[in-house]
């Protein structure tokens, strides 16, 4: 089965765990600006970073691109990843995914460093205000993916790949 890595990343954490599924699996990996047509390829591992609760616009361009494939998709953001937000990004990856006639066959989602410029543009327009509670939450997606979130995200990954 002939698969590729598809990923979009502004501070490099989607792109460490497209590497980390590269390493792991040998397919190929592209920046979704560079990516290929999905047609010349049976499984896509598709990354992307979540801004206002689904995935970034042009990962999402490209997933509307996908049809009739096998997905793995990952993602990253600044909120828990087993929380009722992030539940939410993963069921609008894979509905839009689904959308295409597209069989999903994992997700994942790890923390990840927000981009300083995001927070600056909410914290302007009064969103989100920087509580006690957001701050430890943000200072630890600061540390991921960490080596547990790319082995787990490895591991996935093969799963998808055998199946």
């Amino acid at each position: 089965m002939k698969s590729c890595i598809i990923y979009s990343s502004v501070t490099g954490n989607t792109r460490k765990v497209a590497e980390a599924l590269a390493a792991a699996s040998g397919a190929p990996c592209f920046p979704v600006r560079e990516a290929p047509d999905p047609d010349d390829y049976d499984l896509l591992a598709l990354g992307f970073w979540v801004r206002l609760g689904q995935a970034d616009a042009r990962t999402q361009g490209y997933m509307r691109r996908v049809l009739g494939k096998k997905v793995f998709f990952f993602g990253t953001l600044g909120a828990w990843p087993d929380s009722p937000h992030a539940r939410r990004c993963a069921e609008g990856a894979r509905a839009l995914l689904e959308e295409g006639g597209n069989t999903v066959l994992d997700g994942f989602l790890c923390q990840g460093r927000v981009d300083p410029k995001i927070l600056e543009i909410s914290r302007q327009k009064g969103r989100h205000p920087m509580t006690p509670e957001r701050r430890a939450r943000l200072e630890e997606a600061a540390r991921h993916p960490d080596t547990a979130d790319l082995a787990e995200a490895g591991r996935r990954w093969q799963l998808c790949l055998a199946d």
